[in-house]
C-alpha cells in the first residue's frame, strides 16, 4: 500500500491535541476523515511526528500517511486540503515508505513560544499569543534560557501521562527573541517575543514548564542557579506553573535526509 510524508499547519484552539481521543475534535481524527474521503476506503493510517496538547499550534507537524490510494503528491495535497477544516492544512507531500517513521526517525525538533506583555488577553490574536502579566527583565530571562543548554535530566520539567523510558534530553538551542510590533489591526498586541526551543525530544508539558521558569526568571522569583539544581536532582515542586498552551507552535522536525 502507498505511503506518503505530509507536512501539516493547524491551529490548534479548537483541537484536543494532535492525536486521536476516545472522545473530542482532534487534528488526527480530522486528518484522518479527509484522507478517508479522498481515498474512497477506511484503510488508512496515520502517524504523526509526536504529539502536541489541546491548544498548541503546529507550522511543521510531519505526518505518514497510509493509503490504499495511488496519487500524485501534488494532487493529494489539494485533494486533502479540501476535505479538511479551514484551520488545519497539507503544506506538502512527498512519497514515502513504510521505514519512515515520523516519531522515531526525527534528529531533533524546533518549537517556538509567543507571549506579549499583557494582563488581558487581545481580542484579535488572544489565541495565538500568550500573555505574559507581569513586569520581566530581559537580562534575566535570557540567563535562564542558557541554563537550560546542554544535556540534562528534564525530570522535573514533564508532567506524567506519557510513558517515557527516560527523562534525559538535549537542549541545542533556548533563547529570547524580540519581534517587530505587529502592524494594525494587531497593533494592541504590543511588542511580541519569541522563546525558541532546539531539541533533540521533547517531554510532555516540557516546553511550557521551560517557559514557565523563564518568566519566573525574569520576574526575579528564581535565578539560573535554581533551574541548574532542578535539572541536578527531583524536586517536590516544580518551579513554575505549565505555561498557557495557545502560545506554542511545532516549527519544525528534523529528519537525516533534511
Amino acid at each position: 500500500m502507498p505511503f506518503y510524508k505530509a507536512t501539516l499547519s493547524y491551529k490548534g484552539t479548537r483541537y484536543l491535541g494532535w492525536q486521536i481521543q476516545p472522545e473530542g475534535q482532534t487534528v488526527q481524527g480530522e486528518l484522518n476523515r479527509a484522507l478517508i474521503a479522498v481515498s474512497k476506503s477506511e484503510d488508512i493510517h496515520t502517524i504523526g511526528s509526536g504529539r502536541t496538547d489541546a491548544g498548541v499550534h503546529a507550522l511543521g507537524q510531519v505526518v505518514r500517511l497510509e493509503t490504499p490510494l495511488v496519487i500524485e503528491p501534488k494532487s493529494l495535497v489539494l485533494a486533502l486540503n479540501a476535505n479538511l477544516p479551514a484551520d488545519i492544512r497539507v503544506l506538502e507531500c512527498e512519497e514515502s515508505h513504510k521505514d519512515f517513521h515520523p516519531t522515531f526517525g526525527a534528529e531533533s525538533k524546533w518549537y517556538s513560544y509567543f507571549f506579549v506583555q499583557s494582563r488581558y488577553p487581545d481580542p484579535i490574536i488572544g489565541e495565538l499569543v500568550a500573555e505574559q502579566g507581569f513586569p520581566v527583565d530581559e537580562a534575566r530571562m535570557r540567563a535562564a534560557a542558557k541554563a537550560f543548554l546542554g544535556t540534562h535530566d528534564f525530570a522535573n520539567f514533564f508532567t506524567e501521562g506519557t510513558e517515557v523510558k527516560s527523562t534525559v534530553r538535549t537542549i541545542f538551542e533556548c533563547s529570547l527573541h524580540r519581534s517587530n510590533p505587529y502592524g494594525a489591526p494587531f497593533h494592541q498586541a504590543g511588542e511580541v517575543w519569541e522563546l525558541r526551543f532546539h531539541g533533540n525530544g521533547f517531554l510532555k508539558q516540557m516546553v511550557r514548564l521551560m517557559v514557565g521558569a523563564i518568566w519566573n526568571a525574569g520576574r526575579g522569583k528564581i535565578g539560573p542557579a535554581d533551574i541548574a539544581k532542578a535539572l541536578q536532582a527531583p524536586q517536590r515542586e516544580k518551579l513554575s506553573a505549565v505555561a498557557p498552551a495557545h502560545g506554542l507552535y511545532l516549527m519544525r522536525v528534523v529528519y537525516p535526509s533534511n
